[in-house]
């Protein structure tokens, strides 16, 4: 916009639709158009802010706009190549192109024998077979005249070809599936076996992992570790995929959910805040206060002992005073508590099952009191993860079209610096010889290659 004044207006040749100036200039629109709706929807938090309901876009919301552009941005790059700076007709550009479509045909027909049905899909395929093939055709033509340098921006535009058709194939026909992993107990995943073997403890120098052993179909076995670790600074828990890469697919297995199973448990975990009062089937309990007993760490041993003040209210209306008994290892050993009989609730028990200091509250386990002995009754667990397996097909092309781009950029920048060179030396040259101080007239000077004076 800046430049606006300054941009030269086309020529009346240059233009027709099939001119090399019109395309650049639709597809700068097209760039633009598409870098105005992306800002639009990354900006929808700040902007529904201001009616007071901050949202945000789906991740639809992106393919649905940018797809159109990517289409037009393949055509206009497809067709540059062939057309020059003055229109071209339309059967002159179509007898360029005929192998090129070709090849967008027959990218399309691969496609379709591997599966791929979306219509959307496989028009991008097309078109990116078509342009990648067009812009490497051009490429050829000046490595051939001995211009290769000339040819980065042909060579930018196969990469982006390439990588949008890997973007299209690794984002459209990704496969998913979550699943629970029982501790030794092999699952069959479409044509591998996983099976969870065991937690890997983090180390100083490598995080917690989850050990899982991959079988094929034909017997080949391997193990993938996903790591599932708590950040130290955060306090969130962190998961990382285990990847398994291959020239046409990559096996992601990410960690969603890890449970460590629960033994056989009788009765009902209550949890309550100092202070604070909770009726259990017409039982009160009141979480008065807990103190920490330390005198053992004193004389060397790792255990902490810590004393739960409780007030118990039966439904006959009394009140008793307990306190609870229960002594943390530093050495990771179980803890150990207690069970004592509820008073005024013959055959009801109770013990601490876990406290925490930090945030002032215990959690007791109580049993006995339910009038269905059967709804305190849980079943033991076993030991699982959770996990989602993703197949990601073609992702490689998506890192080919990426390194082939830069390539493309990389030989025009050579070229840039190439020209910024030469117009210097250009300028150079011209000042100096410009700037070349002339005898004054009339004094006679010698003509090169001559003894006879001349008049300057």
């Amino acid at each position: 916009a800046v430049r606006w004044k300054t941009i030269p207006a086309l020529a009346e040749e240059e233009t027709g639709l099939l001119s090399r100036g019109v395309l650049f200039v639709l597809g700068i629109a097209t760039f633009c158009a598409l870098a105005f709706v992306i800002l639009l929807g990354t900006s929808a938090p700040l902007l529904t802010r201001l009616s007071g309901n901050p949202s945000q876009v789906q991740t639809s919301f992106y393919g649905k706009t940018a797809t159109p552009a990517a289409l037009v941005l393949l055509v206009l790059s497809g067709l540059v190549p062939f057309v020059s700076w003055k229109a071209a007709a339309v059967r002159e550009l179509l007898g360029n192109a005929r192998r090129s479509l070709a090849v967008g045909t027959g990218v399309v027909i691969l496609a379709l024998a591997l599966g791929a049905r979306d219509l959307s899909s496989l028009a991008f395929l097309f078109l990116a077979g078509f342009a990648a093939d067009m812009n490497l055709r051009a490429v050829l033509r000046k490595a051939k005249n001995g211009k290769l340098t000339g040819a980065g921006g042909y060579l930018a535009h196969v990469g982006v070809g390439i990588m949008l058709a890997g973007i299209v194939v690794s984002g459209v026909y990704t496969r998913s599936q979550r699943l629970t992993l029982v501790r030794d107990r092999p699952t069959k995943v479409g044509d591998k076996t996983l099976t969870f073997l065991r937690v890997v403890p983090g180390t100083a120098t490598r995080k917690q992992a989850m050990e899982i052993r991959v079988e094929t179909a034909a017997g080949k076995v391997g193990y993938a570790y996903p790591k599932m670790y708590v950040n130290t600074k955060t306090g969130q828990l962190m998961a990382n995929p285990a990847i398994r890469r291959s020239a046409v697919l990559d096996d992601y297995i990410s960690p969603q959910q890890y449970d460590p199973g629960q033994p056989e448990r009788v009765g009902r975990d209550v949890a309550l805040r100092k202070g604070t009062t909770t009726n259990v089937e017409g039982t009160g309990f009141t979480f008065r206060e807990f103190n920490a007993d330390r005198s053992a760490m004193l004389r060397g041993g790792k255990e902490i002992l810590v004393l739960t003040d409780l007030t118990i209210t039966p439904p006959d209306g009394g009140r008793h005073d307990v306190t609870l008994r229960y002594v943390y290892h530093m050495d990771g050993g179980e803890p150990e508590a207690p069970e004592i009989e509820i008073l005024g609730r013959p055959g009801a028990f109770m013990k601490v099952e876990a406290v925490s200091p930090s945030d002032g509250s215990v959690v007791l386990r109580v049993r006995g009191l339910a009038k269905d002995p059967r709804s305190e009754f849980q079943a033991a667990t076993r030991e699982s993860l959770s996990v989602e397996v993703t197949k990601k097909p073609l992702i490689n092309l998506v890192w080919a079209g990426f390194y082939v781009m830069m390539a493309g950029g990389l030989l025009a920048l050579v070229k840039r610096a190439r020209e910024a060179r030469r117009a210097v030396f250009v300028a150079e040259a011209s000042r100096e010889k410009t700037s070349a101080p002339l005898p004054p007239a009339g004094r006679p000077v010698t003509a090169p290659g001559s003894s006879l004076p001349t008049e300057a």
